[in-house]
Protein backbone atom coordinates (compact mmCIF):
# COMPACT_ATOMS: atom_id res chain seq x y z
CA UNK A 1 0.00 0.00 0.00
CA UNK A 2 1.33 3.42 -0.93
CA UNK A 3 1.87 5.43 2.22
CA UNK A 4 0.68 9.03 2.55
CA UNK A 5 1.39 11.22 5.56
CA UNK A 6 -1.67 13.08 6.72
CA UNK A 7 0.16 16.41 6.44
CA UNK A 8 0.49 15.78 2.72
CA UNK A 9 -3.01 14.39 2.36
CA UNK A 10 -4.65 17.35 4.07
CA UNK A 11 -2.68 19.84 1.99
CA UNK A 12 -3.71 18.38 -1.33
CA UNK A 13 -7.37 17.99 -0.42
CA UNK A 14 -8.14 21.68 -0.84
CA UNK A 15 -6.33 21.82 -4.16
CA UNK A 16 -8.00 18.87 -5.85
CA UNK A 17 -11.20 18.49 -3.92
CA UNK A 18 -13.33 21.16 -5.56
CA UNK A 19 -12.55 19.90 -9.04
CA UNK A 20 -13.50 16.37 -8.09
CA UNK A 21 -16.67 17.49 -6.36
CA UNK A 22 -17.80 19.58 -9.31
CA UNK A 23 -17.84 16.39 -11.32
CA UNK A 24 -20.03 14.62 -8.78
CA UNK A 25 -22.71 17.06 -7.60
CA UNK A 26 -24.56 20.05 -8.97
CA UNK A 27 -24.93 22.04 -5.75
CA UNK A 28 -21.72 21.60 -3.80
CA UNK A 29 -20.59 25.15 -4.50
CA UNK A 30 -22.97 26.14 -1.71
CA UNK A 31 -20.72 24.49 0.89
CA UNK A 32 -18.26 27.35 1.39
CA UNK A 33 -17.76 30.84 0.01
CA UNK A 34 -14.03 30.76 0.70
CA UNK A 35 -12.51 27.30 1.22
CA UNK A 36 -9.09 28.80 1.98
CA UNK A 37 -9.97 30.79 5.10
CA UNK A 38 -9.42 28.10 7.74
CA UNK A 39 -8.90 24.43 8.46
CA UNK A 40 -12.41 24.35 9.92
CA UNK A 41 -13.91 25.27 6.54
CA UNK A 42 -11.95 22.44 4.90
CA UNK A 43 -13.99 19.81 6.72
CA UNK A 44 -17.00 19.98 4.34
CA UNK A 45 -14.77 19.48 1.30
CA UNK A 46 -12.83 16.70 2.96
CA UNK A 47 -16.02 14.87 3.91
CA UNK A 48 -17.58 15.29 0.47
CA UNK A 49 -14.43 14.13 -1.29
CA UNK A 50 -14.21 11.06 0.96
CA UNK A 51 -17.81 10.10 0.22
CA UNK A 52 -17.52 10.52 -3.54
CA UNK A 53 -14.19 8.75 -3.78
CA UNK A 54 -15.46 5.87 -1.63
CA UNK A 55 -18.47 5.18 -3.83
CA UNK A 56 -16.62 5.79 -7.10
CA UNK A 57 -13.87 3.36 -6.13
CA UNK A 58 -16.31 0.70 -4.94
CA UNK A 59 -18.31 1.04 -8.17
CA UNK A 60 -15.20 0.42 -10.24
CA UNK A 61 -13.37 -2.93 -10.22
CA UNK A 62 -14.66 -4.20 -6.83
CA UNK A 63 -18.35 -3.94 -7.75
CA UNK A 64 -17.77 -5.04 -11.35
CA UNK A 65 -15.97 -8.24 -10.34
CA UNK A 66 -18.18 -9.00 -7.34
CA UNK A 67 -21.25 -8.60 -9.53
CA UNK A 68 -19.74 -10.95 -12.07
CA UNK A 69 -18.97 -13.53 -9.36
CA UNK A 70 -22.57 -13.27 -8.12
CA UNK A 71 -24.16 -13.62 -11.57
CA UNK A 72 -25.54 -10.11 -11.93
CA UNK A 73 -23.51 -9.52 -15.06
CA UNK A 74 -20.74 -11.03 -17.13
CA UNK A 75 -17.32 -9.70 -18.08
CA UNK A 76 -15.01 -11.20 -20.64
CA UNK A 77 -11.99 -10.35 -18.50
CA UNK A 78 -13.18 -12.46 -15.59
CA UNK A 79 -15.69 -14.85 -17.13
CA UNK A 80 -13.96 -17.86 -15.52
CA UNK A 81 -12.94 -16.01 -12.36
CA UNK A 82 -9.49 -15.18 -13.77
CA UNK A 83 -8.51 -12.71 -11.08
CA UNK A 84 -4.80 -12.37 -10.46
CA UNK A 85 -2.46 -10.46 -8.18
CA UNK A 86 -2.69 -7.39 -10.39
CA UNK A 87 -6.46 -7.28 -10.72
CA UNK A 88 -7.08 -5.01 -7.75
CA UNK A 89 -3.85 -2.99 -7.63
CA UNK A 90 -5.45 0.35 -8.47
CA UNK A 91 -8.63 -0.04 -6.40
CA UNK A 92 -6.64 -1.26 -3.38
CA UNK A 93 -4.35 1.79 -3.40
CA UNK A 94 -7.22 4.16 -4.14
CA UNK A 95 -9.38 3.01 -1.23
CA UNK A 96 -6.57 3.53 1.26
CA UNK A 97 -5.16 6.74 -0.20
CA UNK A 98 -8.42 8.54 -0.98
CA UNK A 99 -11.55 7.84 1.11
CA UNK A 100 -9.78 6.22 4.06
CA UNK A 101 -6.95 8.77 4.19
CA UNK A 102 -9.42 11.64 4.07
CA UNK A 103 -11.69 10.10 6.71
CA UNK A 104 -8.68 9.59 8.97
CA UNK A 105 -7.67 13.21 8.34
CA UNK A 106 -11.07 14.28 9.69
CA UNK A 107 -10.67 12.06 12.74
CA UNK A 108 -7.14 13.30 13.43
CA UNK A 109 -7.59 16.94 12.50
CA UNK A 110 -11.03 17.86 13.82
CA UNK A 111 -11.67 19.39 17.23
CA UNK A 112 -14.07 18.46 19.99
CA UNK A 113 -16.47 20.97 18.49
CA UNK A 114 -16.62 18.90 15.30
CA UNK A 115 -18.22 15.77 16.75
CA UNK A 116 -20.70 15.58 13.88
CA UNK A 117 -17.92 15.34 11.31
CA UNK A 118 -16.00 12.88 13.45
CA UNK A 119 -19.00 10.62 13.97
CA UNK A 120 -19.78 10.52 10.27
CA UNK A 121 -16.13 9.92 9.36
CA UNK A 122 -15.92 7.09 11.89
CA UNK A 123 -19.02 5.37 10.51
CA UNK A 124 -17.81 5.76 6.92
CA UNK A 125 -14.43 4.37 7.87
CA UNK A 126 -16.11 1.39 9.57
CA UNK A 127 -18.27 0.76 6.51
CA UNK A 128 -15.26 0.94 4.18
CA UNK A 129 -13.17 -1.49 6.20
CA UNK A 130 -16.11 -3.86 6.62
CA UNK A 131 -16.40 -4.04 2.83
CA UNK A 132 -12.65 -4.59 2.48
CA UNK A 133 -12.80 -7.47 4.96
CA UNK A 134 -15.79 -8.91 3.12
CA UNK A 135 -13.86 -8.78 -0.15
CA UNK A 136 -10.27 -9.60 0.91
CA UNK A 137 -10.73 -11.45 4.20
CA UNK A 138 -7.64 -10.04 5.93
CA UNK A 139 -6.28 -6.53 5.33
CA UNK A 140 -4.00 -3.98 7.01
CA UNK A 141 -6.23 -2.18 9.53
CA UNK A 142 -4.89 -1.33 12.99
CA UNK A 143 -1.66 0.20 11.63
CA UNK A 144 -2.85 1.06 8.13
CA UNK A 145 -3.72 4.75 8.63
CA UNK A 146 -1.03 5.52 11.20
CA UNK A 147 1.44 7.98 9.59
CA UNK A 148 4.17 6.68 11.90
CA UNK A 149 3.89 3.15 10.47
CA UNK A 150 5.43 2.86 7.03
CA UNK A 151 4.66 -0.82 6.49
CA UNK A 152 1.41 -1.88 8.20
CA UNK A 153 0.88 -5.54 8.93
CA UNK A 154 -2.17 -7.49 7.86
CA UNK A 155 -4.90 -8.13 10.44
CA UNK A 156 -7.35 -11.00 10.71
CA UNK A 157 -10.87 -10.30 9.54
CA UNK A 158 -12.51 -11.35 12.82
CA UNK A 159 -10.29 -8.98 14.82
CA UNK A 160 -11.15 -6.14 12.46
CA UNK A 161 -14.87 -6.85 12.71
CA UNK A 162 -14.69 -6.87 16.51
CA UNK A 163 -13.07 -3.44 16.49
CA UNK A 164 -15.47 -2.10 13.87
CA UNK A 165 -18.37 -2.82 16.21
CA UNK A 166 -16.65 -0.66 18.84
CA UNK A 167 -15.92 2.08 16.30
CA UNK A 168 -19.55 2.14 15.23
CA UNK A 169 -20.65 2.58 18.85
CA UNK A 170 -18.20 5.46 19.26
CA UNK A 171 -19.36 7.08 16.05
CA UNK A 172 -22.98 6.92 17.19
CA UNK A 173 -22.01 8.42 20.56
CA UNK A 174 -20.20 11.28 18.83
CA UNK A 175 -23.18 11.98 16.61
CA UNK A 176 -25.55 11.86 19.57
CA UNK A 177 -23.41 14.38 21.48
CA UNK A 178 -22.82 16.71 18.51
CA UNK A 179 -24.55 20.06 18.29
CA UNK A 180 -23.01 21.96 15.39
CA UNK A 181 -24.11 21.67 11.77
CA UNK A 182 -22.39 19.38 9.28
CA UNK A 183 -21.85 20.62 5.74
CA UNK A 184 -20.48 18.79 2.72
CA UNK A 185 -22.47 15.63 3.48
CA UNK A 186 -23.59 14.37 0.09
CA UNK A 187 -25.42 11.35 1.52
CA UNK A 188 -27.69 12.65 4.29
CA UNK A 189 -27.25 16.40 4.03
CA UNK A 190 -25.84 16.62 7.54
CA UNK A 191 -28.84 14.90 9.18
CA UNK A 192 -27.24 13.27 12.21
CA UNK A 193 -30.35 11.22 13.01
CA UNK A 194 -30.07 9.46 9.67
CA UNK A 195 -26.38 8.75 10.28
CA UNK A 196 -27.27 7.17 13.62
CA UNK A 197 -29.73 4.92 11.80
CA UNK A 198 -26.97 4.08 9.33
CA UNK A 199 -24.61 3.17 12.18
CA UNK A 200 -27.15 0.91 13.86
CA UNK A 201 -27.96 -0.74 10.54
CA UNK A 202 -24.31 -1.31 9.69
CA UNK A 203 -23.82 -2.93 13.07
CA UNK A 204 -26.91 -5.10 12.51
CA UNK A 205 -25.50 -6.22 9.15
CA UNK A 206 -22.16 -7.18 10.68
CA UNK A 207 -23.97 -9.30 13.26
CA UNK A 208 -26.02 -11.02 10.54
CA UNK A 209 -22.92 -11.73 8.48
CA UNK A 210 -21.18 -13.40 11.42
CA UNK A 211 -24.06 -15.67 12.43
CA UNK A 212 -22.16 -18.81 11.38
CA UNK A 213 -18.98 -18.23 13.39
CA UNK A 214 -18.49 -17.85 17.13
CA UNK A 215 -15.98 -15.04 17.71
CA UNK A 216 -18.84 -12.55 18.00
CA UNK A 217 -22.12 -13.18 19.85
CA UNK A 218 -24.01 -12.36 16.69
CA UNK A 219 -27.49 -13.62 17.52
CA UNK A 220 -27.62 -11.77 20.83
CA UNK A 221 -26.25 -8.62 19.23
CA UNK A 222 -28.73 -8.84 16.35
CA UNK A 223 -31.65 -9.37 18.70
CA UNK A 224 -30.65 -6.39 20.81
CA UNK A 225 -30.51 -4.16 17.74
CA UNK A 226 -33.54 -5.26 15.76
CA UNK A 227 -35.82 -2.84 17.60
CA UNK A 228 -33.28 -0.01 17.59
CA UNK A 229 -33.38 3.10 15.41
CA UNK A 230 -32.62 1.48 12.03
CA UNK A 231 -32.96 2.38 8.37
CA UNK A 232 -36.66 1.70 7.91
CA UNK A 233 -37.70 3.59 4.79
CA UNK A 234 -36.19 4.60 1.46
CA UNK A 235 -35.68 8.13 2.76
CA UNK A 236 -33.21 6.70 5.28
CA UNK A 237 -31.25 4.61 2.76
CA UNK A 238 -27.47 4.92 2.88
CA UNK A 239 -26.61 5.71 -0.72
CA UNK A 240 -24.91 8.32 -2.88
CA UNK A 241 -26.96 9.92 -5.64
CA UNK A 242 -25.13 11.11 -8.72
CA UNK A 243 -25.96 14.16 -10.84
CA UNK A 244 -27.13 14.63 -14.42
CA UNK A 245 -24.32 16.77 -15.79
CA UNK A 246 -22.24 15.57 -18.74
CA UNK A 247 -20.22 18.68 -19.59
CA UNK A 248 -17.99 20.37 -18.71
CA UNK A 249 -17.63 17.95 -15.79
CA UNK A 250 -19.13 14.46 -15.89
CA UNK A 251 -21.07 13.63 -12.73
CA UNK A 252 -23.43 10.88 -13.89
CA UNK A 253 -23.54 7.39 -12.43
CA UNK A 254 -20.46 5.50 -13.69
CA UNK A 255 -22.55 2.61 -15.05
CA UNK A 256 -24.71 5.05 -17.00
CA UNK A 257 -21.60 6.69 -18.43
CA UNK A 258 -20.14 3.31 -19.33
CA UNK A 259 -23.19 1.66 -20.87
CA UNK A 260 -24.99 4.61 -22.42
CA UNK A 261 -21.79 5.67 -24.15
CA UNK A 262 -21.49 2.21 -25.73
CA UNK A 263 -18.25 1.61 -23.86
CA UNK A 264 -19.64 -1.35 -21.95
CA UNK A 265 -17.22 -3.97 -20.71
CA UNK A 266 -19.86 -6.40 -19.56
CA UNK A 267 -23.13 -8.08 -20.43
CA UNK A 268 -26.18 -8.94 -18.31
CA UNK A 269 -26.01 -12.46 -16.88
CA UNK A 270 -28.62 -14.90 -18.18
CA UNK A 271 -29.36 -16.20 -14.67
CA UNK A 272 -30.49 -12.75 -13.55
CA UNK A 273 -32.54 -12.10 -16.68
CA UNK A 274 -34.23 -15.51 -16.43
CA UNK A 275 -35.13 -14.81 -12.80
CA UNK A 276 -36.69 -11.50 -13.78
CA UNK A 277 -38.60 -12.89 -16.76
CA UNK A 278 -39.77 -16.06 -14.97
CA UNK A 279 -41.10 -17.38 -18.28
CA UNK A 280 -39.93 -20.96 -17.93
CA UNK A 281 -36.44 -20.38 -19.33
CA UNK A 282 -34.51 -23.66 -19.42
CA UNK A 283 -30.80 -23.72 -18.70
CA UNK A 284 -28.85 -24.92 -21.69
CA UNK A 285 -26.35 -26.42 -19.25
CA UNK A 286 -28.61 -28.32 -16.84
CA UNK A 287 -31.86 -28.67 -18.81
CA UNK A 288 -33.73 -27.36 -15.76
CA UNK A 289 -35.87 -24.28 -15.21
CA UNK A 290 -33.66 -21.44 -14.06
CA UNK A 291 -36.33 -19.78 -11.93
CA UNK A 292 -38.80 -21.24 -9.43
CA UNK A 293 -41.30 -18.43 -10.13
CA UNK A 294 -43.96 -18.14 -12.85
CA UNK A 295 -44.81 -14.41 -12.60
CA UNK A 296 -42.76 -11.75 -14.34
CA UNK A 297 -40.84 -9.50 -11.96
CA UNK A 298 -42.38 -5.98 -12.08
CA UNK A 299 -38.87 -4.54 -11.75
CA UNK A 300 -37.77 -6.10 -15.06
CA UNK A 301 -38.42 -3.03 -17.23
CA UNK A 302 -36.81 -0.76 -14.65
CA UNK A 303 -33.71 -2.96 -14.26
CA UNK A 304 -33.07 -3.81 -17.93
CA UNK A 305 -33.40 -2.05 -21.26
CA UNK A 306 -33.42 -3.98 -24.54
CA UNK A 307 -31.56 -2.50 -27.48
CA UNK A 308 -32.88 -4.96 -30.09
CA UNK A 309 -36.34 -6.45 -30.68
CA UNK A 310 -36.79 -10.21 -30.69
CA UNK A 311 -33.72 -11.68 -32.36
CA UNK A 312 -32.41 -8.31 -33.49
CA UNK A 313 -33.39 -8.81 -37.13
CA UNK A 314 -31.36 -12.01 -37.31
CA UNK A 315 -28.29 -10.43 -35.76
CA UNK A 316 -28.40 -12.68 -32.69
CA UNK A 317 -29.34 -16.30 -32.06
CA UNK A 318 -32.94 -17.02 -31.08
CA UNK A 319 -34.17 -19.44 -28.42
CA UNK A 320 -36.27 -21.51 -30.81
CA UNK A 321 -36.65 -25.01 -29.43
CA UNK A 322 -36.55 -24.00 -25.77
CA UNK A 323 -32.91 -24.00 -24.70
CA UNK A 324 -30.66 -20.94 -24.86
CA UNK A 325 -27.16 -22.33 -24.35
CA UNK A 326 -25.42 -19.15 -25.45
CA UNK A 327 -26.28 -15.49 -25.34
CA UNK A 328 -29.99 -14.91 -25.76
CA UNK A 329 -32.69 -15.55 -23.17
CA UNK A 330 -35.28 -14.50 -25.74
CA UNK A 331 -37.30 -11.48 -26.83
CA UNK A 332 -34.28 -9.20 -27.14
CA UNK A 333 -32.61 -10.09 -23.85
CA UNK A 334 -29.11 -10.69 -25.14
CA UNK A 335 -26.64 -11.47 -22.37
CA UNK A 336 -24.24 -14.27 -21.50
CA UNK A 337 -23.91 -17.33 -19.31
CA UNK A 338 -21.03 -17.21 -16.85
CA UNK A 339 -17.96 -18.80 -18.42
CA UNK A 340 -19.30 -18.37 -21.96
CA UNK A 341 -16.31 -17.58 -24.22
CA UNK A 342 -18.33 -16.28 -27.17
CA UNK A 343 -18.82 -12.60 -26.28
CA UNK A 344 -17.47 -9.99 -28.68
CA UNK A 345 -16.79 -6.30 -28.12
CA UNK A 346 -18.89 -5.27 -31.13
CA UNK A 347 -22.08 -6.46 -29.43
CA UNK A 348 -22.44 -3.24 -27.41
CA UNK A 349 -25.40 -2.01 -29.48
CA UNK A 350 -27.18 -5.38 -29.27
CA UNK A 351 -26.94 -6.49 -25.65
CA UNK A 352 -29.52 -5.81 -22.97
CA UNK A 353 -28.25 -2.99 -20.79
CA UNK A 354 -29.12 -1.16 -17.57
CA UNK A 355 -32.54 0.45 -17.28
CA UNK A 356 -33.60 3.34 -15.09
CA UNK A 357 -32.71 1.72 -11.74
CA UNK A 358 -30.15 2.19 -10.31
CA UNK A 359 -28.13 4.05 -12.98
CA UNK A 360 -30.61 6.69 -14.17
CA UNK A 361 -31.18 5.16 -17.60
CA UNK A 362 -34.45 4.32 -19.36
CA UNK A 363 -37.53 2.26 -18.58
CA UNK A 364 -38.11 -0.40 -21.23
CA UNK A 365 -41.36 0.50 -23.01
CA UNK A 366 -41.20 -2.13 -25.75
CA UNK A 367 -39.39 0.34 -28.00
CA UNK A 368 -35.87 -1.12 -28.18
CA UNK A 369 -33.10 1.03 -29.65
CA UNK A 370 -29.42 1.65 -29.21
CA UNK A 371 -29.02 3.79 -26.10
CA UNK A 372 -27.06 7.03 -26.22
CA UNK A 373 -25.36 9.25 -23.66
CA UNK A 374 -28.31 11.65 -23.82
CA UNK A 375 -30.81 8.96 -22.78
CA UNK A 376 -31.98 9.09 -19.19
CA UNK A 377 -30.72 11.41 -16.50
CA UNK A 378 -27.69 9.51 -15.21
CA UNK A 379 -28.80 10.46 -11.69
CA UNK A 380 -28.25 6.97 -10.42
CA UNK A 381 -27.57 5.69 -6.92
CA UNK A 382 -25.29 3.14 -5.31
CA UNK A 383 -27.45 1.59 -2.54
CA UNK A 384 -25.10 0.52 0.25
CA UNK A 385 -27.50 0.00 3.18
CA UNK A 386 -31.25 0.10 2.64
CA UNK A 387 -34.53 -0.61 4.40
CA UNK A 388 -35.11 -3.71 2.29
CA UNK A 389 -31.70 -5.07 3.28
CA UNK A 390 -32.72 -4.85 6.93
CA UNK A 391 -35.81 -6.96 6.27
CA UNK A 392 -33.97 -9.55 4.18
CA UNK A 393 -31.29 -9.95 6.86
CA UNK A 394 -33.97 -10.26 9.54
CA UNK A 395 -35.72 -12.94 7.46
CA UNK A 396 -32.46 -14.87 7.13
CA UNK A 397 -31.73 -14.62 10.86
CA UNK A 398 -35.31 -15.57 11.83
CA UNK A 399 -35.10 -18.67 9.63
CA UNK A 400 -31.63 -19.84 10.65
CA UNK A 401 -31.17 -18.70 14.27
CA UNK A 402 -33.06 -18.08 17.49
CA UNK A 403 -34.16 -14.65 16.30
CA UNK A 404 -37.79 -13.64 16.68
CA UNK A 405 -39.85 -12.99 13.60
CA UNK A 406 -41.78 -14.77 10.85
CA UNK A 407 -39.35 -15.33 7.96
CA UNK A 408 -42.07 -15.26 5.30
CA UNK A 409 -43.65 -12.07 6.65
CA UNK A 410 -40.23 -10.43 6.75
CA UNK A 411 -39.45 -11.68 3.23
CA UNK A 412 -42.75 -10.21 2.04
CA UNK A 413 -41.93 -6.86 3.63
CA UNK A 414 -38.45 -6.90 2.10
CA UNK A 415 -39.73 -7.49 -1.43
CA UNK A 416 -42.38 -4.82 -0.98
CA UNK A 417 -39.80 -2.25 0.13
CA UNK A 418 -37.59 -3.07 -2.85
CA UNK A 419 -40.51 -2.76 -5.26
CA UNK A 420 -41.52 0.58 -3.75
CA UNK A 421 -37.97 1.93 -3.98
CA UNK A 422 -37.57 0.94 -7.63
CA UNK A 423 -41.01 2.22 -8.64
CA UNK A 424 -40.51 5.59 -6.96
CA UNK A 425 -37.02 5.93 -8.41
CA UNK A 426 -38.39 5.31 -11.91
CA UNK A 427 -41.13 7.87 -11.44
CA UNK A 428 -38.60 10.45 -10.28
CA UNK A 429 -36.08 9.91 -13.07
CA UNK A 430 -38.51 9.14 -15.91
CA UNK A 431 -41.80 10.88 -15.06
CA UNK A 432 -43.37 9.91 -18.40
CA UNK A 433 -43.67 6.35 -17.13
CA UNK A 434 -46.21 7.34 -14.48
CA UNK A 435 -49.70 6.23 -15.48
CA UNK A 436 -48.44 4.38 -18.55
CA UNK A 437 -48.93 0.64 -19.19
CA UNK A 438 -45.25 0.16 -18.36
CA UNK A 439 -45.35 1.59 -14.85
CA UNK A 440 -45.04 -0.95 -12.05
CA UNK A 441 -48.62 -1.55 -10.91
CA UNK A 442 -49.82 -2.51 -7.45
CA UNK A 443 -51.54 -5.51 -9.00
CA UNK A 444 -48.32 -6.75 -10.63
CA UNK A 445 -46.39 -6.33 -7.40
CA UNK A 446 -49.07 -8.19 -5.43
CA UNK A 447 -49.11 -11.03 -7.98
CA UNK A 448 -45.34 -11.40 -7.81
CA UNK A 449 -45.28 -11.44 -4.01
CA UNK A 450 -48.13 -13.97 -3.93
CA UNK A 451 -46.17 -16.23 -6.28
CA UNK A 452 -43.08 -16.04 -4.04
CA UNK A 453 -45.20 -16.75 -0.95
CA UNK A 454 -46.74 -19.80 -2.63
CA UNK A 455 -43.32 -21.15 -3.60
CA UNK A 456 -42.00 -20.55 -0.08
CA UNK A 457 -44.95 -22.33 1.54
CA UNK A 458 -44.56 -25.24 -0.86
CA UNK A 459 -40.99 -25.90 0.27
CA UNK A 460 -40.25 -28.21 3.17
CA UNK A 461 -36.61 -27.78 4.12
CA UNK A 462 -34.87 -24.82 5.71
CA UNK A 463 -32.31 -24.87 2.89
CA UNK A 464 -35.01 -24.50 0.22
CA UNK A 465 -36.57 -21.62 2.12
CA UNK A 466 -33.16 -19.98 2.56
CA UNK A 467 -32.59 -20.26 -1.19
CA UNK A 468 -35.80 -18.34 -1.82
CA UNK A 469 -34.91 -15.63 0.69
CA UNK A 470 -31.42 -15.16 -0.72
CA UNK A 471 -32.56 -15.32 -4.35
CA UNK A 472 -35.11 -12.59 -3.71
CA UNK A 473 -32.47 -10.63 -1.78
CA UNK A 474 -30.09 -10.86 -4.71
CA UNK A 475 -32.68 -9.58 -7.18
CA UNK A 476 -33.44 -6.64 -4.89
CA UNK A 477 -29.71 -5.83 -4.72
CA UNK A 478 -29.54 -5.09 -8.45
CA UNK A 479 -26.55 -2.82 -9.00
CA UNK A 480 -24.72 -3.73 -5.80
CA UNK A 481 -22.65 -6.77 -6.67
CA UNK A 482 -20.53 -6.48 -3.52
CA UNK A 483 -23.40 -7.33 -1.17
CA UNK A 484 -24.59 -10.09 -3.49
CA UNK A 485 -21.12 -11.65 -3.53
CA UNK A 486 -20.97 -11.51 0.26
CA UNK A 487 -24.40 -13.09 0.62
CA UNK A 488 -23.61 -15.94 -1.73
CA UNK A 489 -20.37 -16.86 0.02
CA UNK A 490 -22.04 -16.66 3.43
CA UNK A 491 -25.12 -18.75 2.61
CA UNK A 492 -24.33 -20.70 -0.57
CA UNK A 493 -27.46 -19.26 -2.19
CA UNK A 494 -28.91 -18.53 -4.76
CA UNK A 495 -28.34 -22.05 -6.03
CA UNK A 496 -26.39 -21.22 -9.17
CA UNK A 497 -24.81 -24.66 -9.27
CA UNK A 498 -28.21 -26.31 -9.66
CA UNK A 499 -29.93 -23.82 -11.94
CA UNK A 500 -27.21 -22.22 -14.07
CA UNK A 501 -23.65 -23.41 -13.40
CA UNK A 502 -20.64 -21.65 -14.81
CA UNK A 503 -19.40 -23.09 -18.09
CA UNK A 504 -16.19 -25.03 -17.55
CA UNK A 505 -16.88 -25.26 -13.79
CA UNK A 506 -13.83 -23.26 -12.60
CA UNK A 507 -13.11 -23.09 -8.83
CA UNK A 508 -15.10 -20.32 -7.16
CA UNK A 509 -13.12 -17.43 -5.62
CA UNK A 510 -13.89 -16.97 -1.94
CA UNK A 511 -12.08 -13.64 -1.71
CA UNK A 512 -10.27 -11.01 -3.72
CA UNK A 513 -6.49 -11.24 -4.05
CA UNK A 514 -4.35 -8.66 -2.28
CA UNK A 515 -2.32 -7.12 -5.12
CA UNK A 516 1.24 -8.19 -5.67
CA UNK A 517 2.32 -4.54 -5.54
CA UNK A 518 1.37 -4.53 -1.86
CA UNK A 519 2.93 -7.90 -1.11
CA UNK A 520 6.23 -7.03 -2.78
CA UNK A 521 6.65 -3.54 -1.35
CA UNK A 522 5.45 -4.13 2.20
CA UNK A 523 8.01 -6.17 4.22
CA UNK A 524 5.38 -6.79 6.91
CA UNK A 525 3.53 -8.98 4.42
CA UNK A 526 6.56 -10.95 3.26
CA UNK A 527 5.25 -14.14 4.86
CA UNK A 528 1.60 -13.55 3.99
CA UNK A 529 0.31 -15.73 1.16
CA UNK A 530 -3.34 -14.92 0.39
CA UNK A 531 -5.37 -17.85 -0.88
CA UNK A 532 -8.31 -16.75 -3.07
CA UNK A 533 -10.09 -20.02 -2.33
CA UNK A 534 -9.93 -19.76 1.46
CA UNK A 535 -13.34 -18.71 2.84
CA UNK A 536 -13.64 -15.41 4.70
CA UNK A 537 -13.98 -15.92 8.46
CA UNK A 538 -17.72 -15.21 8.61
CA UNK A 539 -18.57 -18.06 6.23
CA UNK A 540 -16.94 -20.68 8.46
CA UNK A 541 -18.87 -22.28 11.36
Amino acid sequence: MNRFSFTYTASVILICCLGCLLSCSEDLLDINNDPNTSTQLALPNTLAFAQVSLVSNLLDVPNTNAGSFSRMWYTTAIRNYEQNQGTYSESWVNLYSRPLANLQAILDGSSEEDLGYRGIARLLKAYTFSVMVDLYGDVPYFEALNPEVTFPSVDQGEAIYADLLLQIDQGIQELSAASGSVQGDMIYGGDRSKWIKMGNTLKLKLYAQTRKENSINSVQGFNQLINADLISSASDDFQLKYGSQQTPNQNRHPLHVNHYNQATAYWMDNWTMANLLNDGTISGVTGRRVSYRTVEDPRLRYYLFRQVPGDGGGSVVTCAGGGCPIGLIGNGYLGRDAGDPSAFSNEGALIATFGVYPVGGLVDTDAPRTVMASDGTGRGVFPMLTSFMVKFLHAEMALTTATDGDPLALLTDAIGLSMEKVKNFGAEEMPSIVGSPYEMSSEAIAAYIADVQARYNATESEEEKLNIIMTEYQLALWGNGIEAYTNYRRTGYPDFAETSPVMGNPPYPQRFIIPVSELETNPSLADYSPDPFEPVFWSQP
